[in-house]
């Protein structure tokens, strides 16, 4: 009998509930040019066994600048390290 390559396993949980979580880190592109703002682009979530992260991107920047990932304050203030 074949399987099915999309059938998850009862120890995976869907996308949704993992998301559902404040995100541990917040992700940010910094822009080169002085005096540019920081964009968020994503957030990043602990892995089940704490030896990873899982980031999930809204966009990827395209210019030069930098991928500046900070710790989520969790009071609804974005920290942007500037």
């Amino acid at each position: 009998m074949a399987t099915n390559r999309n059938n998850t396993s009862k120890t995976n949980t869907k996308p949704e509930a993992r998301q559902s979580r404040a995100p541990s880190h917040i992700v940010f592109f910094a822009p080169e040019r002085e005096g540019a703002p920081w964009t968020r682009i994503g957030a990043m979530w602990p892995t089940q066994k704490g030896n990873g992260f899982r980031q999930a991107l809204d966009f990827i920047p395209n210019g030069p600048g930098s991928i500046v990932v900070l710790t989520n304050d969790n009071n609804g203030n974005e920290e942007t390290g500037q």
